[in-house]
């Protein structure tokens, strides 16, 4: 049986400079080149040229498919590439070749991965008929966003996925560039519209190019036309799902967002946008549990080469990678996967995109884990990056207990002031702080770092009890007895207090002012307890 016979069929204008890597790479794959040129006033025949190609001139007709059509009707090939001018054949990682793929008598059409490479070097997917047998009748459809794919897909077409990739660089350009394609595009399709209103792909992609603009409006307004319409094709249905799902989401109606990118999974289970977006949905109604495996699916597919990554979808999106660290992260730790929250965290600081929440994550992490060294080294990481005191103060202080480093504690409460008591834990970590200090005989140093906190008018009780405790531990009475009187001051009726402080006169040698606060005690208990009786009386 003799080899199949491969056409690569382009049009192009004005594409000298992009011209040479795309005809490079595909260089021993083809038999033929067949460049339909719309127009070019550079050198683009010219280089065409020097790669064999044959440059056929069509007029532009404001329509993508004429022009491909009329390189379609000059290929000779068994079988048809196409590619942009802006776009190279990457070779495949377990050498396959068009001509083994087109050697298949199973297959009509394959399609392939297309990495849409960006400015910053990330990149989103999507796939596409671009290597198909030429069959009898085959035609482009569409102004713009054209393709072959509705054809084969009426004419029951056997259709595979390729184990070769494209890379395409068209959007790797300024905004400005990017924004005159999608203007291009939009009044191709709003012409298509016009002669077609019915035309559930053009809204579609009207909906794309307008929310490429940021016309978020505008852009949802032609998705519901589309939704409305009926797509003809599950695959187009679950687009258009993806992309309300997309608009609901920036506009925070995440129950909304979460109700339709189920129903785009329960179309096509197989796809990476609607697990994504599910996932984000669930992320941000606190429903942790169930959007960990969502987003750790997604991030793993992302991470995976693009040849790999296995979908039904023809278009998938991609989501940031740090931001899906994050979610990652932040899931695992609410539902007490710390490993795994460690691990995320780690990877989202070590892409570069740290900030302080970031390394308090993951200390925390790091501390449920009793990693207290990693902790700690977390916790300073993240002050450092300007994480608030309330944020890593207590638990910073409490791994440095469980290391036993008492100095180390009490100098990180000094630099936290006030602020480590924000903290919900900070009363809890605060009070083993003390214990363990009058527990080793440290009472003397920990007076030291309370008496500044207990001079500041919103020092807590905690801290002026503390304080005059730990005074009383060192036999400093009378040093203990302003602390004493602050607390009692604020909270008179407290019969401890009071007490106490009367314990402290009788020390000092003030049995009458001891006696005399013991009597107002015993005068408060009995109110109380009568205001407990008769709490309707009126009498108090």
């Amino acid at each position: 049986m003799k080899d199949p016979f491969i056409s690569l069929c382009m049009i192009v204008k004005n594409e000298e400079r992009n011209l040479p890597r795309c005809l490079e790479s595909v260089q021993g794959q083809v038999d033929e080149i067949i460049v339909v040129d719309t127009g070019s006033t550079d050198t683009t025949a010219q280089v065409a040229a020097r790669y064999g190609a044959q440059v056929v001139n069509f007029p532009w007709v404001n329509d993508f498919s004429a022009a491909r059509n009329t390189s379609l009707d000059h290929a000779s090939g068994d079988w048809v590439l196409w590619l942009d001018a802006d776009e190279e054949l990457l070779p495949s990682s377990d050498g396959k070749s068009l001509r083994l793929m087109a050697g298949s008598s199973d297959v009509d059409a394959y399609v392939v991965p297309v990495q849409n490479m960006n400015l910053d070097g990330s990149f989103t997917a999507h796939f596409a008929v671009r290597f198909f047998r030429k069959l009898e009748g085959i035609r482009f459809e569409g102004k713009a966003h054209e393709s072959v794919g509705d054809w084969l897909l009426r004419h029951g077409a056997r259709l595979e996925r390729s184990p070769v990739a494209i890379r395409h660089w068209g959007y790797a350009v300024s905004e400005d560039q990017l924004r005159k394609k999608l203007e291009r595009n939009l009044e191709l399709l709003m012409a298509q519209v016009e002669k077609n209103p019915d035309d559930s792909y053009a809204h579609y992609y009207i909906g794309m190019s307008l929310i490429g603009k940021k016309d978020f409006e505008g852009g949802y307004r032609h998705l519901v036309k589309a939704h409305e319409l009926g797509p003809p094709t599950s695959n187009m249905e679950c687009l258009v799902l993806n992309m309300l799902t997309y608009y609901q989401m920036h506009h925070g109606n995440y129950a909304e967002a979460e109700k339709l990118a189920r129903q785009s999974l329960a179309i096509t289970p197989l796809q990476h946008t609607a697990k994504v977006f599910l996932g984000i949905a669930l992320y941000n109604q606190k429903k942790f549990r169930e959007a960990l495996p969502l987003l750790r699916d997604a991030y793993q597919f992302q991470r995976l080469p693009l040849e790999r990554r296995r979908s039904d979808l023809s278009l998938e999106h991609a989501y940031g990678e740090t931001e899906l660290l994050w979610a990652v992260a932040r899931s695992a730790y609410e539902v007490g996967n710390f490993a795994l929250a460690y691990q995320f965290a780690r990877r989202r600081q070590q892409s570069g995109a740290a900030d302080g929440s970031v390394c308090v994550l993951r200390a925390l992490s790091a501390l449920a884990m009793e990693a207290f060294e990693e902790a700690e080294a977390g916790f300073q990481d993240a002050q450092v990056l300007g994480a608030s005191w309330a944020s890593v103060g207590a638990p910073w202080v409490y791994a440095l207990l469980q290391m036993g480093r008492l100095e180390g504690a009490r100098s990180v409460l000094e630099k936290a002031g006030l602020s480590f008591f924000e903290n919900g834990e900070g009363e809890k970590v605060f009070t083993l702080l003390v214990e363990r200090h009058w527990e080793w005989d440290r009472a003397a140093e920990l007076t030291e770092t309370l008496a500044p906190l207990a001079q500041l008018e919103a020092a807590p009780p905690a801290v002026l009890s503390a304080l005059a405790l730990s005074l009383i531990k060192s036999h400093r009475y009378s040093e203990a007895v302003p602390v004493l009187e602050k607390l009692r001051q604020r909270d008179p009726q407290n019969v401890e207090i009071t007490r106490r402080l009367a314990a402290v006169y009788a020390r000092l040698g003030q049995k009458g002012r001891a006696a005399c606060l013991l009597k107002s005690t015993s005068v408060g208990e009995a109110i109380t307890t009568a205001h407990r009786a008769f709490p309707c009386s009126g009498i108090f």
